[in-house]
């Protein structure tokens, strides 16, 4: 099947119109979720006889969009309410594919406009990268010129409460993001279990801390332990926030446990399947896939906070320089909250 605007077919040409799949999931009716894992495979990707994906038809098609996924759409319009069948082909208006390609143009074109450095003209990447915040709204602005217009983070506030006079009295926007050290800061990220700054940080990078697994930001982000023990009671506890503790025992538990296959250690790949706090310890259900194999595990709050400052302790040692616990500070600055 053809997609046809007006009474030119225009899907077979490299110049001509498009198959409209407005928010298609591109599997057919008989999907391979019903077939065993073994017999999947690609062809729902290849376009079928009916010009859709895999064996899908244009009624079902249509059935599986009705309802409030009708009202999906492309550059704000509707494309499904505007195409017709007849035989072996379906039909777009021709002046609705000639607005998709003046729309396509039209991103393209603020695309590439948002990616020149406003200081050098240099062209960034493509997605995010050297967007940053400023008074006016979001501005592109490379490395180098971020890092001329603002200043790099030194840790002349560690050790400082988040709430004091003196972190109050200093823009988080005056420098750069201590984690990504491209970018201006938006605002002071801080300890919540014990209230000391750890530094400044990017809209981005403080919702990646804030909103992101704890396992994720320890794993995917370079520097991240370190940015965590910036907090002085962290530092001097050997500890992490306490939103952090079952993620470093979990990766410890996938890492160390394994089940007996055939008298044998089985060497695949441990996977936490629940976790539970109760009695006192953390109850963890433990799988293997592979030999489809399930076991539990508790660990005790002691046994979670030495493995905490075991994982402590290995970033401080790999760590250059060695980290330093700060002298304390004036009695207004780290006076703990009550």
């Amino acid at each position: 099947m053809t997609v046809t605007t007006g009474t030119r077919r225009t899907g077979a040409g490299p110049t001509g119109g498009r198959r409209s799949r407005p928010g298609c999931s591109g599997r057919p009716a008989t999907s391979t979720r019903r077939r065993p894992y073994e017999e999947w495979d690609d062809s729902w990707k290849r376009i079928g006889a009916s010009g859709l994906p895999g064996e899908l038809t244009w009624d079902e098609f249509v059935a599986a969009r009705s309802g409030k996924r009708l009202r999906e759409n492309i550059a704000n319009t509707r494309p499904l309410e505007l195409i017709t069948v007849s035989g072996g082909s379906l039909f777009l208006p021709r002046a609705f594919a000639e607005l998709l390609d003046r729309w396509e143009q039209v991103e393209e074109d603020l695309v590439a406009r948002a990616r020149i450095c406003k200081g050098c003209a240099a062209q960034g990447p493509r997605w995010g990268g050297w967007r940053t915040q400023s008074p006016l709204g979001y501005v592109t602005l490379c490395p180098l010129c971020s890092g001329a217009a603002f200043q790099q983070y030194t840790g002349h506030l560690r050790g400082v409460l988040y709430d004091s006079p003196r972190v109050r009295g200093t823009r988080a926007d005056n420098y750069l993001c201590r984690l990504c050290a491209e970018t201006r800061a938006a605002a002071w990220d801080h300890c919540h279990d014990h209230g000391f700054l750890r530094g400044p940080l990017c809209g981005s990078y403080n919702t990646f801390e804030g909103k992101s697994s704890p396992r994720s930001f320890l794993v995917r982000q370079e520097g991240a332990v370190l940015h965590l023990l910036e907090c002085r009671g962290c530092l001097e506890r050997r500890t992490l926030p306490r939103r952090y503790h079952v993620g470093i025992t979990q990766k410890h538990l996938e890492a160390a446990e394994r089940h007996r296959h055939r008298d044998r250690r089985c060497r695949r790949q441990t996977w936490i399947r629940h976790v539970e706090l109760a009695h006192g310890a953390r109850h963890f259900e433990l799988e293997c896939w592979w030999h489809r194999e399930m076991w539990t595990k508790d660990v005790t709050i002691p046994e979670t906070v030495a493995l905490v400052r075991g994982f402590v302790d290995q970033a401080l040692t790999a760590s250059q320089p060695d980290v330093v616990v700060p002298a304390a500070r004036a009695a207004s600055d780290t006076t703990s909250p009550a």
